[in-house]
């Protein structure tokens, strides 16, 4: 309504405290709330006065009293369900003043940390075996490449799939397996949203499981082989990326030592500054006695350089 709400202009906003939907005291522009379910929020406009300030009628107090409020109605449904309550799952609608309960293993794999405990929500041990929840993935598409294979349905199963980076208790698995198999689905889809849109890529999660390391069916593998599916199990691709990333790490630093032996070559490692990276580098990479050897190379080098025989010109014995 072309208003800065900034305290510049002697009008900033807050969240009502108290969510009334209707107030008196109320700027009327800021007249009714924005935004939808726990998201929705109703302003309150703000301007400075001369009244000393006063906790009881302060907007301090007001928000306590909401928290407090806010934990008075939690410990009461905690009591209403016996206690069967876990704080990762709880949501509270401010708007109604209520707290509701939505159960999702997805939460517990990110944020349990009851390992081994007693499970706040089910009032069930918590097991300290870990594992992950593994699934494969089936990839169906036409060949595009102008070749002679153009046209030709290419079907590749990739298996052994991690939901999750790193171990989880294998009884959270078990119930992200046995509830979460949809949210799966939806996140593999969403990954491969491009190729299904442009090229008409049909995919397919299969065989959700949860185990405490990845098991595999060679049998099954063989059938698909024989049918004609390309098979390929994450955790072998897995490793052959950290193979390579080993290389390329060897190979980096087998040319960094080859340049600085160069370097010791050209100029000599007691001609180099002391503080220089390259002093150091040798230091560290090549050792004393290798050092010593590059520096015998070198003199060797000198002095046959030295000892050449110069080639008179006919000039030079005019």
């Amino acid at each position: 309504m072309g208003i800065d709400w900034i305290p510049e202009n002697d009008n900033p906003v807050i969240t009502c405290p108290y969510r009334k939907d209707a107030c008196s005291l109320r700027n009327p522009i800021l007249k009714g709330p924005e935004g939808g379910a726990f998201t929705k929020v109703l302003q309150c406009d703000c301007h400075r006065t001369d009244e000393p300030y006063d906790y009881e009628r302060s907007l301090d107090k007001a928000m306590r009293d909401e928290d407090e409020e806010r934990a008075r109605r939690y410990r009461a449904y905690s009591e209403k369900v016996k206690g069967h309550v876990c704080h990762w799952h709880m949501h509270y609608d401010y708007w109604k003043g209520t707290w509701k309960q939505i159960y999702d293993p997805m939460e517990c794999a990110r944020h349990c940390m009851n390992v081994g405990g007693v499970c706040d929500l089910t009032h069930e041990p918590v097991s300290k075996k870990k594992g992950n929840v593994f699934y494969d993935v089936r990839k169906t598409y036409i060949r595009q490449d102008g070749t002679l294979f153009d046209g030709e349905e290419v079907v590749t199963i990739e298996k052994g799939i991690r939901l999750f980076e790193t171990a989880r208790s294998i009884t959270i698995c078990e119930q992200v397996v046995k509830r979460c198999k949809k949210d799966i689905v939806e996140r593999v889809t969403s990954r491969y949203h491009t190729e299904i849109a442009l090229n008409g890529m049909k995919v397919e999660v299969l065989n959700i499981r949860a185990e405490q390391r990845e098991s595999r069916d060679l049998m099954q593998d063989l059938q698909d082989i024989k049918d004609g599916i390309k098979v390929v199990h994450a955790s072998d691709l897995e490793r052959q990326k950290k193979e390579q990333k080993k290389r390329h790490r060897k190979d980096i630093a087998r040319k960094k030592i080859e340049r600085l032996e160069k370097r010791i070559l050209e100029i000599g490692y007691w001609n180099m500054d002391s503080d220089s990276l390259d002093r150091i580098h040798a230091d560290k990479w090549l050792g004393k006695e290798r050092i010593d050897g590059l520096e015998r190379l070198r003199n060797q080098k000198i002095k046959e350089e030295q000892e050449k025989p110069v080639q008179l010109s006919i000039f030079d014995m005019m």
